[in-house]
């Protein structure tokens, strides 16, 4: 193996921590820096670019441009243009984004200096969003699970031998369970609960993060219980969405009992703080919550053939079908035992402990990255961009410099996030 200290660019969306932020931190954490050094772009600002500065990795906002609407179909080129010069100037060796939306950007610029490239897809897609975003094209894709992995391979048509299989990693230090007393739970002390049962769904409130289907479970549960309280956790990025969640909520008189935290800077304590976690879209939260003993539903997407992490009625509950009275059931069973939540949060951790730990995180991502670079023979393209078709598109992105022109500028010897900037300048 070559000793030559390798850099890695990650494409990120930034913003505020959730698990595909999260996930990156833990990786960033025990990256080996004496064979790889990390630069990350964000490309919305907010708490996460914090978390990267005080781990000392350097990183910087990029405002590019969304690849899918029409209103950036020049602007798109231009950034891209900006990227592949940034990627090529820099001497990056690997591309690697923990969001599959930003795939062309991974793509083009990966291409551009003839270098491999990552695309981590945390949940099941179909074959036309991997089309659409072309995921395919890219050199390995990482599947989170096993669930993932499957799906990747069965639906939406990505090769066998692109996609590796790396699961997510839980923080032991930060996800604990709360002492076992009930006034242990953050959400008690500042909700009033009253003696029920503590039950929430974590997200992004959007469409894709199932928050209707939620309350809409949470509706038939109190119809033959009252015994527990609901939390929806979790910023609004959708408010037309929002505003549907909300007039579920108001029509069927369930004000009071499902509350709507918003973002929550203290989410491993609000974490600990539930008596049941249910999941509808997957995702890092579930690991997180066997962490902290807390049992976990997963619902609606989870075949229990796919499933690695949670074992039915034992390190949690799968409910495969999307019935609302079917998820409601299970829960019912959880309200009224609380020795059945005991039992299955106590194996849910022991079961984390043992699986989702850093060390395995990073040590099967180095290894990933050793093979490519070991594999991979370089071939750099013109400068230029590679457009749908595969030819150098330097003219858009020409054009799309005269309308709003940019540039991203790594300062030479720049070793803190400080010290990195994006200028906008009249030229490419």
């Amino acid at each position: 193996m070559s000793s030559k200290k390798h850099r890695i660019l990650y494409l990120s969306r930034g913003g505020p921590v959730y698990g595909a932020q999260r996930q990156l931190l833990y990786l960033l954490k025990g990256l080996n820096r004496d064979r790889f050094s990390p630069l990350v772009l964000c490309t919305e600002e907010g708490p996460f670019l914090k978390e990267l500065e005080d781990l000392h990795v350097p990183c910087m906002f990029w405002e590019c441009a969304g690849w899918r609407k029409l209103k950036h179909v020049l602007s798109r080129y231009r950034d891209a243009a900006d990227l592949c010069r940034f990627v090529r100037n820099e001497g990056i060796s690997i591309v690697h984004s923990s969001d599959f939306q930003l795939s062309e950007y991974v793509l083009r610029s990966a291409r551009s200096a003839g270098i491999p490239s990552v695309l981590h897809i945390r949940a099941p897609i179909d074959k036309r969003t991997a089309d659409k975003y072309r995921c395919a094209l890219v050199t390995v894709v990482v599947a989170i699970s096993r669930r993932v992995e499957l799906r990747l391979a069965q639906t939406a048509g990505i090769p066998k031998d692109k996609i590796v299989l790396i699961h997510d990693a839980v923080d032991q230090e930060l996800f604990q369970p709360r002492n076992g007393q009930p006034e242990g739970s953050v959400l008690r002390r500042q909700y009033d609960t009253g003696d029920t049962v503590l039950v929430g769904i974590i997200g992004r409130v959007e469409k894709a993060k199932e928050q209707l289907g939620f309350v809409q479970i949470a509706g038939e549960t109190l119809k033959k219980t009252r015994k527990a309280t609901f939390f929806v956790i979790g910023e609004i990025r959708d408010p037309s969405y929002h505003a549907q969640i909300m007039r579920e909520v108001q029509q069927n008189g369930l004000a009071g009992r499902v509350h709507f935290t918003g973002y929550r800077k203290d989410l491993p304590q609000v974490l600990a703080g539930l008596d049941v976690l249910v999941s509808l879209s997957g995702g890092s939260v579930r690991y997180e919550a066997m962490m902290c003993g807390v049992p976990v539903i997963c619902a609606w997407s989870r075949r229990p053939e796919e499933s690695h992490c949670i074992q039915h009625n034992e390190t949690g509950f799968l409910v495969p079908d999307r019935r609302i009275d079917s998820v409601s059931e299970v829960l019912l069973d959880l309200i009224a035992d609380g020795d059945l939540r005991q039992r299955v949060g106590r194996n849910a951790r022991a079961w984390a402990q043992v699986h989702l730990s850093h060390a395995a995180l990073v040590g099967n991502t180095q290894s990933l990255y050793e093979r490519l670079l070991s594999e991979w023979t370089s071939g750099r393209t013109q400068d230029g961009i590679i457009d749908c078709a595969g030819r150098a598109s330097p003219i858009l992105a020409a054009v799309a410099s005269i309308w709003r022109p940019s540039r991203i500028v790594l300062q030479r010897g720049s070793s803190t996030p400080a010290d990195l900037r994006r200028h906008r300048t009249g030229t490419l």
